[in-house]
């Protein structure tokens, strides 16, 4: 049965990467105190708001916005239990960009995968 499920996921995901206008694969890493606390990797269509949910005390949503120079506006808001960071970044296509903010650090990579 969990076959069948992760093949229709795929499946799911794959006709959504053929059909949208602008897509992108965006893999995360979340650090609290230096510990890896998530690393999900979102399929993200342009302009549209993504989630992430683990647990009771973390969230994580994005949303991005493609620019002219093969870079894109990543928007960003992240919950730690009762603290929320909303850091913003400009990032090239395929580079790592990281941020901290005291013992919480977001690392994040934007490949587009549809036009």
């Amino acid at each position: 049965m969990k076959i069948k499920v992760s093949l229709l996921v795929a499946s799911l995901l794959a006709s959504v990467v053929c059909f949208a206008a602008e897509t992108y694969q965006v893999s995360t890493s979340f650090f609290k105190n230096g510990e890896l606390v998530a690393a999900p990797m979102l399929i993200v269509e342009a302009d549209k708001t993504a989630s992430f949910i683990l647990g009771d005390d973390f969230s994580y949503n994005l949303t991005i916005t493609p620019k002219q120079d093969q870079t894109v506006g990543v928007a960003t808001a992240v919950t730690f239990g009762s603290d929320t960071i909303k850091p913003s970044f400009i990032l090239a296509y395929d580079k790592e960009a990281s941020m901290e903010i005291g013992d919480k650090k977001l690392t994040l990579v934007v490949s587009k995968v549809g036009s």
